[in-house]
């Protein structure tokens, strides 16, 4: 019987410790700059990258950084091809009936970057017969449609920002609606000379959330207490700021 408990014990040991050395899969959209995009040579690069290399220092975990569709995301960790998602993900009501978020380790706000050229209100009467780009998956995608769709105005969505972007250049928008970070980002590039950053700010927390967290499964608890301790740790100890002033002329988490 002892020779039993023994080797029960040493299986739940080793289960357990298993459970906490096993490498976490994150998910990085790597659509986004400069929260994530994917280099010519298959790196990632971005504030969310570096984010979460943060996190899993600080977490003493191995991590494995795969670079996955935004809309294919939740999916994907709910059938553990994901283990945690970094991908500045707003924390919505709607969201959280599938996932669980950590606090938030981001804030932001959205606007419209249009062209110059095109007479425009922010407004769903402003827009009237123009055509809004959006990411597909996205809460400027949610906004959108309830906001701006339902009352005439057209919207295409894109897999990814520098989609949109391109289509945006040519003409083929008039605008699109993205977080400030990406409109400061094209703003930077020489060729998006003919593109502006117009409207006031949207932060509408009915759309938008709370600022942006990690998701993990709801049943990884243990997982989302060591996450949050580590967001906490990189936001006191100096990490977070540099990561920030990195990539931003402004605090991010604001």
């Amino acid at each position: 019987m002892k020779y039993f408990i023994t080797l029960l014990t040493l299986f739940m040991f080793s289960t357990a410790n298993s459970q906490t050395t096993a490498t976490l899969k994150v998910g990085i959209d790597g659509a986004f700059p400069p929260y994530s995009e994917v280099l010519p040579d298959g790196s990632l690069k971005g504030f969310d990258v570096d984010i979460a290399k943060a996190i899993c220092s600080e977490l003493k975990r191995k991590c494995d950084l795969i670079r996955f569709d935004f809309d294919g995301m939740i999916p994907a960790l709910s059938v553990k091809k994901l283990d945690m998602l970094v991908a500045s993900m707003a924390i919505t009501e709607e969201r959280k009936k599938k996932v669980s978020f950590s606090d938030k380790y981001e804030g932001g706000y959205m606007v419209f970057y249009g062209r110059k050229d095109r007479k425009m209100e922010a407004t769903p009467l402003g827009m009237k017969g123009k055509v809004i780009g959006v990411i597909r998956g996205s809460v400027q995608e949610s906004y959108i449609k309830a906001e701006f769709a339902s009352k005439g105005v057209r919207m295409t969505s894109y897999d990814d920002a520098e989609k949109a972007l391109m289509d945006l250049a040519v003409g083929r928008t008039d605008a699109i609606f993205i977080e400030i970070g990406n409109a400061i980002e094209f703003k930077k590039r020489p060729s998006n000379a003919q593109l502006a950053i117009f409207g006031p700010k949207f932060d509408d927390k009915k759309y938008f959330g709370t600022g942006s967290g990690i998701a993990v499964r709801k049943e990884d608890r243990d997982l989302l207490i060591e996450i949050n301790k580590a967001i906490a740790k990189i936001r006191t100890n100096g990490v977070y700021k540099s990561i920030n002033d990195k990539y931003f002329e402004y605090d991010q988490y604001e």
